[in-house]
């Protein structure tokens, strides 16, 4: 499976969805460039998702990476699972 490609267009979809964080809906900022990996808190490089979105997106980044990136985006991954008292998550 092409995890690359599939993460790409997973992004490039959801930024042409120009969404917004308001009471409609429960979205999550996602690091496109992952801030573990160098990645910055710049408009550009953030993506609103919906929770199963970037649980996808997380999952998608582990797979595509090897070494000593995949440990760092396993961590990543591994606290998409968790909760404390800066983030509350939604589960399902």
């Amino acid at each position: 499976m092409d995890y690359q490609n599939h993460y790409i267009k997973l992004i490039q979809t959801r930024q042409l969805l120009n969404r917004v964080k308001n009471n409609d809906g429960y979205l999550e900022s996602h690091h496109i460039i992952p801030r573990c990996l160098g990645g910055g808190n710049n408009n550009e490089n953030l993506v609103l998702l919906t929770p199963r979105e970037h649980y996808i997106a997380h999952w998608l980044l582990y797979k595509m990476y090897d070494g000593v990136q995949k440990a760092k985006l396993a961590y990543a991954f591994f606290k998409m699972s968790s909760n404390n008292q800066n983030q509350q998550r939604k589960f399902n």
